[in-house]
């Protein structure tokens, strides 16, 4: 099972002159570290909320439908990664490596719902793959939007707080771009609203 990013990376969702300026930087001899810094702490909130800042295309691949991800009825599915855009393919694979694609006629996609959903119309049900391992893909679209104006200012605001805590760090903290090892309280009240919760 796994989850990979399809096509080229978004660009930072907080500009390196933003950055710089929360910082109160005005010189340009750490750039790089700060742009690493942008990055981890991105990743960082995604990580710790399951959402994408910005929007990309994602590709999850597993052995079966959790059951953890599946409604009390068994007919809808969460998706990976909030918030959702769109389905674009469901595709199961049998036990020599053919695929199948799941006819779109047969779901719907609720991206109302946080996260999203894929659900299955009655009285079709999720295809059943031949395979034991890695026997279904989900390509989908999730993220706020294209730029940083579409996402939450408090996803933002940690972002940058993160950004400073690893700015404050030794040097060799900054080489690597690591953030904190715990997430700051503050940040924790940030991003407390926009955690996953799955039974």
């Amino acid at each position: 099972m796994g989850l990979q990013t399809l096509g080229p990376a978004p660009a930072a969702p907080i500009a390196l002159s933003d950055a710089k300026a929360w910082l109160r930087v005005g010189h340009a001899g750490e750039d790089a570290a700060i742009t690493a810094l942008i990055n981890t702490a991105a990743s960082r909130v995604e990580a710790e909320t399951g959402r994408a800042l910005l929007v990309r295309n994602f590709r999850e691949t597993l052995d079966g439908w959790p059951i953890r991800r599946l409604s009390g009825c068994g007919s809808a599915f969460a998706l990976a990664v909030a918030p959702a855009v769109s389905v674009e393919a469901v595709r199961t694979f049998d036990r020599a490596g053919e695929e199948t694609l799941w006819d779109a006629e047969e779901y719907r996609v609720d991206t109302a719902a946080d996260p999203g959903r894929l659900i299955a119309r009655a009285p079709f049900a999720f295809p059943r793959p031949g395979r034991l391992a890695a026997g279904i893909e989900i390509d989908f679209t999730a993220g706020y939007g294209e730029t940083a104006s579409d996402v939450p200012p408090a996803l933002i605001e940690a972002v940058l707080r993160l950004v400073a805590e690893g700015y404050a760090a030794s040097e060799p903290s900054l080489a690597t771009g690591r953030g904190p090892a715990r997430l700051p309280e503050t940040v924790e009240a940030l991003l407390k609203p926009f955690r996953q919760v799955r039974l």
